[in-house]
């Protein structure tokens, strides 16, 4: 699982299912990302899409 309270504003995230997503907010409860989906290979309709990211959802970080 990712430390995510390291993670930055900004920064670009590999998550479950192929999804790349940037941070737009970290909640600072060490568990919680709010992130824009950038690219979403099996729903591309999400594409834009603000929601909140677990831990437990990303793969990597790919930029901070």
């Amino acid at each position: 699982m990712i430390d995510v309270t390291a993670v930055k504003v900004g920064a670009r995230l590999k998550l479950q299912e192929g999804v790349v997503a940037e941070v737009v907010e970290n909640m600072d409860d060490g568990q919680w990302l709010q992130v824009r989906t950038l690219e979403s290979p099996g729903r591309p309709g999400e594409v834009g899409a603000i929601e909140l990211c677990h831990a437990t959802d990303i793969v990597k970080v790919l930029s901070e």
